[in-house]
């Protein structure tokens, strides 16, 4: 989406309430235990659609998000969730990247508000080393004006976080990176058994024997968009086309940050929350995780050390990235 295109994207503001009244929780009897994911865009999120999916849990792609958009849009569209009694249902919602609406929304509030007994509701925050994260959403969106969308959209996932710790809604945080330092199988099956649900070793491998990604007998969900998203499918090509679970690096694309990006998001404090959520996926996976390398570059004010250039061996070793 160019800048050109983005000027016509939000035609009128939304409240939370015009949202909260257009998602239908229906019978509380009949709701299903709801797994909410909740993350900054282009944190890794949209392949674990598929490992949620494969293990024959319905996986649903930013139903709450997208009624939010169709409202920024001036249109109207409404989500009920599926009743499916004694059932899981996974909810992967992403906060970001165009307006300030998709980068504060909080689909917490919305489920909650419209009716969703807590009980029925656990949380996961998934993250990103927050250099990494920057790094993809300016590799996709260059042309615009995302940092402050970026850095808002991190700090409301972990106000998020917060929220659900204080309202006692069981909550799990699992950062991307732990596949970096763990086989996919060992982290799945963790986050699997703390979220209660049945690990198979399709999570994390033999995709090509499944249906294709977001086919209908894929478990995974995807809304109708509104048609401004139209032709935007490529972003979701590295999920679509992946036989496994792996970790994808964006380390070669962080010394050609700019250095203003990166002083700004050193002083607002990412690296702080990040680390939040590091040390709290290791105790609630019981796993140890790697600390953030990658300030290892810049000094104290964010300008990158010398010898801190690209090199050959992270070129080669960085391959592809998941969609948001």
């Amino acid at each position: 989406m160019n800048e050109d295109t983005l000027k016509t994207y939000r035609k009128q503001s939304v409240s939370r309430q015009a949202i909260i009244n257009r998602v239908n929780i229906g019978t509380p009897e009949k709701v299903p235990q709801v797994i909410l994911s909740v993350s900054p865009c282009r944190s890794g999120t949209t392949i674990m659609l598929r490992v949620f999916g494969s293990v024959g849990v319905e996986s649903h792609f930013q139903e709450l998000k997208n009624v939010l958009r169709w409202q920024l849009q001036g249109d109207d569209k409404c989500w009920s969730l599926p009743q499916k009694p004694g059932g899981i249902i996974y909810l992967k919602e992403t906060l970001g990247p165009y307006w300030e609406e998709e980068a504060c929304f909080n689909p917490l509030n919305v489920l909650l508000e419209a009716g969703l007994p807590p009980e029925k509701l656990q949380v996961l925050i998934i993250g990103r080393a927050p250099l990494r994260t920057w790094a993809s959403w300016y590799s996709w969106w260059p042309t615009l004006r995302t940092l402050e969308k970026f850095i808002l959209a991190y700090k409301t996932t972990e106000m998020i976080r917060q929220q659900a710790a204080r309202q006692g809604i069981p909550t799990t945080i699992l950062v991307y990176e732990t596949l970096r330092d763990h086989g996919a199988e060992t982290v799945i099956k963790k986050l699997f058994n703390r979220l209660e649900v049945p690990f198979s070793h399709f999570a994390v491998q033999g995709w090509r024997e499944l249906p294709p990604f977001g086919s209908p007998n894929s478990n995974i969900v995807f809304p109708k968009e509104p048609p401004i998203f139209c032709g935007m499918s490529h972003m979701h090509e590295v999920p679509r086309k992946s036989r496994k679970l792996v970790y994808f690096s964006r380390e070669k694309n962080i010394p050609g940050l700019r250095k203003e990006d990166v002083k700004t998001i050193l002083a607002e404090g990412l690296p702080e929350i990040y680390e939040k959520w590091r040390a709290a996926c290791e105790n609630d996976l019981n796993i140890e995780i790697g600390k953030d390398r990658d300030w290892d570059h810049y000094g104290p004010h964010g300008h990158l050390k010398s010898g801190h250039s690209k090199s050959e061996s992270q070129t080669n070793s960085d391959f592809a990235h998941h969609a948001n």
